[in-house]
């Protein structure tokens, strides 16, 4: 005769399915991370800013001419949207989080890049403390005042501010990183929960 102990083998049965469960499901959300993150991505490389910023002080996608990387100030040779890459890459972190001893369900967290991450990666070259990703989606000042002109004095060579109004129209505001991140969670909350 055998004897078993149906407490003990119920309580090990259901530790082993949890922990396959909780594997699976770990699979299944790393994967739909994967598939939000790739869109994120290439929402980011092919928006407007991102290409505008990545073309350096060369082009002319402003109105009356010029661009926006000298607009805003950059130095010839500055990367801006390097670090915002980077945290769109890695920035995005799952972790296990719990599971109840007896049910089968498992809690993750995934952390998601912030609007503060993003506004410290994102300084104004010539204001500290004010993010130019932030300034785009609010508006950025002063298109009367730039004049497209190479010089020595311009920080990217292709452009200064001077101090009468020479161009009519304005940078209004422009939907960027907040948009890309907003549409990136909606995306994630959707193919999760199906």
């Amino acid at each position: 005769m055998v004897w078993i102990n149906s407490k003990g083998l119920q309580k090990e049965i259901s530790k082993q399915y949890s922990a396959s469960f909780r594997k699976q499901m770990e699979r299944k959300i790393r994967a739909d991370v994967k598939k939000a993150q790739t869109k994120m991505l290439l929402a980011f490389e092919s928006h407007d800013v991102t290409r505008d910023l990545d073309r350096g002080p060369s082009g002319s996608s402003l109105p009356g001419g010029g661009d926006l990387f000298s607009f805003i100030g950059f130095n010839s040779g500055d990367r801006p949207t390097n670090a915002l890459r980077m945290l769109l890459t890695k920035g995005i972190k799952i972790q296990f989080i719990s599971s109840l001893q007896n049910d089968i369900e498992a809690t993750f967290q995934i952390d998601v890049p912030t609007k503060e991450q993003i506004e410290e990666l994102t300084p104004m070259p010539w204001a500290p403390g004010r993010s130019w990703a932030r300034e785009i989606e609010m508006g950025i000042p002063g298109l009367g005042q730039y004049l497209v002109t190479d010089s020595s004095a311009s920080r990217s060579g292709k452009a200064i501010q001077v101090k009468s109004i020479i161009r009519s129209g304005q940078f209004g505001a422009k939907s960027y990183m907040t948009k890309i991140l907003s549409t990136f969670i909606a995306d994630l909350t959707k193919t999760i929960s199906s």
